[in-house]
C-alpha cells in the first residue's frame, strides 16, 4: 500500500537533492567548502542515513531512497569540507 507521506517525503527530498548540486559543484569549481563546519555536514549525513534505515523499517521505500540520497549529497559535502580544507 502506498503512503501519501511516502510521495511527500520523496518529493521534499527530491528538492533537498536538487538544492546541493549547485553547492556542490561551486565546491568542486573553487576547490573550497567554507559555508559551513565539518561537524555540521557529517552530522546531518549521519542523521540522514538513519533517517532512511527508518524509513525502510516502515515499508516507505520511496522515502528510504530519496533520503539516502539526500544523505549521500551530504557526504559529498563532508568530503568536500575535508579535501578542500587542507
Amino acid at each position: 500500500m502506498w503512503l501519501w507521506q511516502d510521495f511527500v517525503l520523496t518529493f521534499i527530498n527530491f528538492g533537498f537533492i536538487i538544492t546541493a548540486i549547485p553547492a556542490i559543484l561551486r565546491n568542486y569549481q573553487h576547490k573550497e567548502a567554507k559555508s559551513q563546519s565539518l561537524s555540521m555536514y557529517l552530522a546531518t549525513a549521519l542523521l540522514l542515513s538513519v533517517m532512511a534505515y527508518v524509513f525502510f523499517t516502515l515499508d516507505m521505500l520511496l522515502s528510504c531512497l530519496s533520503t539516502a540520497g539526500t544523505g549521500i549529497m551530504w557526504y559529498i559535502l563532508t568530503y568536500q569540507k575535508v579535501i578542500y580544507s587542507k
